[in-house]
């Protein structure tokens, strides 16, 4: 009668911290597989983007208008200017 409480008993014990190490890890799980799903829609937002503007280099190189679009990167990326253009930047941070 008392082997089978010591074994009733240790396997409460066991069922008890099984339950508690499955909890555990349900809710680790939970917490990457909703971080993963933040960054899928960062990465296909990052993709639209991309995608945008491969569309929008499409269309100049069918349209045959490169310059203006090189004109257009080069101000925006790399902070060229024509000759005898001014730029004038704010500084005021509003």
């Amino acid at each position: 009668m008392k082997k089978t409480k010591k074994v009733s008993a240790a396997a409460k014990l066991f069922l008890i911290a099984f339950s508690i190490y499955a909890a555990f890890t349900i809710v680790s799980l939970q917490m990457q597989i909703r971080s993963k799903q933040n960054e899928m829609a960062e990465l296909q937002q990052q993709i639209d983007a991309q995608k945008l503007e491969n569309s929008e280099i499409s269309d100049v190189l069918k349209g045959g208008d490169e310059t203006e679009y090189i004109a257009q990167i080069a101000r925006e990326r790399l902070g060229y200017i024509m000759p005898g253009q001014r730029v004038f930047v704010d500084i005021s941070g509003k």
